[in-house]
């Protein structure tokens, strides 16, 4: 950038903070190029380099009115990017201290939301289906699934078993 140049934006900004609106675009169109410049040199990515920039020029151009019109303005739009790339770099590091891990146990969580959710659908289908049964085999069958427990006479061993032959042969048809 040559002294000439800086002297003109250096001017013009005085100008903007004087009230002066039309100074607007000449200042964007002469510090643009060079706040992405010296973001570009000082991050890995174009992007964030854009967003710096673009957050340094929005800054000077809200705070232009309590620039020291006795310092180079060029310099001071130059210290509000510098500071813009450091809080681009500090979240950046965020990011990267957070990792994949947060990732990974947000879809095991996911996963395992989503297999409560299979498993209590399920479960509603075979109580469903169980309400279709005679009574005395909805009774047999309720002892099994609630884990209560279960007698151990011959009786009760076939009643389950039959309750159980004619539970398969509804979900059978009704669930394929």
């Amino acid at each position: 950038m040559t002294p000439a140049l800086r002297r003109t934006i250096h001017v013009a900004m005085v100008r903007f903070a004087d009230g002066d609106r039309a100074a607007f675009r000449e200042i964007f169109e002469a510090l643009w190029p060079v706040l992405l410049a010296f973001s570009a040199r000082m991050l890995s990515t174009r992007a964030d380099a854009e967003d710096a920039a673009q957050r340094a020029l929005l800054k000077v151009f809200s705070r232009i009115a309590d620039m020291d019109r006795t310092r180079d303005g060029v310099a001071w739009a130059v210290t509000i990017a510098a500071y813009e790339v450091m809080t681009t770099r500090r979240m950046s590091m965020r990011r990267r201290e957070q990792g994949t891990d947060g990732l990974a146990s947000m879809a095991d969580e996911r996963l395992l939301a989503d297999e409560q959710m299979a498993r209590d659908e399920m479960r509603a289908a075979v109580w469903a289906t169980i309400g279709e049964l005679p009574e005395r085999d909805q009774e047999a069958l309720a002892v099994m699934l609630d884990d209560r427990p279960v007698a151990g006479s011959e009786t009760t061993r076939k009643r389950r078993y039959r309750a159980l032959q004619r539970f398969r042969a509804l979900w059978g048809k009704s669930n394929g």
